[in-house]
């Protein structure tokens, strides 16, 4: 084993956050090892795994991220998804209105199996923050997510004092999750799917990042320059960046872009991390470290591949000593690796939470500027019609070829105003198969079975055929509304005809 030199954390009656921390050391050291064999290899197996979570769907911090995804690896899991014992067994039972536990059961009134974690499974360390919240007159106690709706002003009455704690957890595949609810494995499945930027190699891109450079999104200004060095200056408190174009790929350049990001994370007026040191001391080695962790981290949450920078292999064999020497080494570095990954994911996700409301808003216009569409009946096809072809569409659930072949019996005649409806359903037993920008296609069971193929048009359409053929006596309510609507508007438009006429 590696760890025969290491200096593990008080050997004399160590406790759990000593033990994780050793564990958290090895794993480190080990991939190290493998980096230190071969540079060029990622920090994370590309495309592998998405951003840990526990089976609520929550994200763990950036520490616990960081190695329960070298640990899915090393271990082979394919779901990063975490729970405790605890919170498998819970699976197991529901509280009734007394609150009292009942064990689970199905539809039909039977138990479900028995949800539980697999015979001689051993479990992974997690650190988590628990607060307790205190009144500093009274000395009651509150719960955290309380204290968290309080106003400024009212949570200056109390004092919050965090602790770290250590927590097993396992993965589902260490669990028979899958076989004893199989519906709840199947969602973990689902939102495990890897979130990757838009398009890949030379069109890679990433929006919210794009969109961060562009408006000055991020703490510090991003200046994408022509040159050869990608740098955060602690003098000007900027990142310079070569352009996108100079990268290989679009995904080099934003990987790059995020080991600068973490830097300038540590400023002074941010996490406070950055200090005076000269370039290759341990402590600028550190700060590497720090960097690159923290990029791979945030590289891996969005579906992207972090190398180590060609600049930073130098400080592999600086990274192993100091964690083989130094038993605070891998307590501090991970603990600034949480909070400036934290940092940068926040800022990512606002930003992005900014382009979904903006995507959002344009739809929402684009809907109030499109004209209302009626539906005009073109053709009515019953049993007598040969309907064998858009029956066997039908069955075989090819909705786009029925359309297709529906609107062959469009003869491009100006449609009927007694047959032009706001809705294409109008009658029980009506089913909308199938529709497009033009045209939709409306079937009815009963009787043998109808198609009822039809034509969309605007409201101007309709006001057109009035003026052309007149307002028929059979013309739906739908039509009759357009032209009501119609002679409103020449009323409108003869006074401001005469009120013209007053002014001259």
């Amino acid at each position: 084993m590696i760890m025969a030199d290491y200096k593990k954390y008080n050997t004399d009656g160590r406790s759990s956050e000593d033990r994780a921390l050793d564990k958290f050391a090895e794993m480190m050291i080990e991939k190290i090892n493998t980096l230190q064999n071969d540079w060029k290899k990622p920090w994370f197996s590309e495309g592998s795994l998405t951003w840990p979570k526990n089976l609520s769907g929550r994200e763990y911090n950036g520490m616990n991220a960081l190695m329960l995804m070298m640990h899915c690896e090393k271990q082979g899991y394919k779901l990063p998804v975490f729970c405790t014992f605890d919170r498998v067994a819970g699976l197991n039972f529901n509280k009734d209105k007394q609150g009292k536990r009942q064990q689970v059961k199905d539809n039909n009134g039977e138990a479900l199996p028995q949800a539980t974690i697999l015979k001689g499974e051993k479990s992974f360390p997690v650190f988590i923050t628990t607060f307790t919240v205190v009144n500093k007159e009274t000395r009651e106690k509150i719960k955290y997510d309380d204290y968290r709706l309080m106003s400024e002003e009212r949570r200056k009455e109390y004092n919050v004092y965090p602790k770290l704690q250590v927590y097993n957890v396992f993965n589902v595949a260490q669990t028979n999750l899958q076989e004893a609810r199989p519906e709840l494995y199947k969602k973990l499945e689902a939102a495990a799917g890897v979130n990757r930027p838009l398009n890949q190699g030379d069109d890679f891109s990433f929006p919210a990042m794009d969109k961060m450079i562009k408006e000055n999104g991020w703490i510090c200004p991003i200046k994408p320059v022509y040159g050869d060095n990608a740098y955060y200056s602690i003098s000007k408190n900027e990142i310079v960046i070569p352009e996108k174009r100079q990268f290989k790929d679009g995904e080099s350049f934003y990987t790059n872009l995020g080991h600068e990001m973490a830097h300038s994370t540590g400023a002074e007026n941010h996490l406070g991390r950055l200090r005076p040191a000269s370039f290759g001391s341990a402590e600028y080695a550190r700060e590497e470290l720090v960097a690159e962790l923290s990029a791979a981290l945030v590289a891996q949450r969005f579906g992207m591949t972090k190398h180590l920078k060609e600049d930073s292999a130098s400080y592999l064999k600086n990274w192993l000593d100091s964690l083989k020497e130094s038993p605070e080494f891998i307590k501090t570095t991970l603990t600034d690796v949480k909070k400036a990954s934290h940092m940068i994911n926040q800022h990512i996700d606002a930003m992005q939470l900014k382009i979904d409301q903006e995507q959002s808003q344009e739809a929402e216009q684009k809907q109030e500027k499109a004209p209302t569409m009626y539906y005009a009946s073109v053709a009515y096809l019953q049993t007598t019609d040969a309907t064998d072809r858009l029956d066997k569409f039908k069955n075989d659930g090819n909705y786009d070829a029925l359309l297709t072949e529906a609107k062959e019996y469009d003869q491009g005649d100006a449609p009927e105003l007694s047959k032009i409806n706001l809705s294409p359903t109008k009658y029980r037993g009506d089913d909308l198969l199938v529709e497009d920008e033009h045209y939709a296609v409306v079937y009815n069971p009963t009787v043998g079975g109808t198609y009822d193929v039809m034509r969309k048009v605007s409201a101007e359409e309709i006001k057109d055929n009035i003026i052309r053929y007149d307002l028929p006596e059979d013309a739906t309510d739908d039509v009759k509304k357009v032209a009501k609507l119609m002679e409103k508007e020449e009323v409108v438009a003869q006074e401001e005809e005469q009120h013209y006429h007053r002014g001259r």
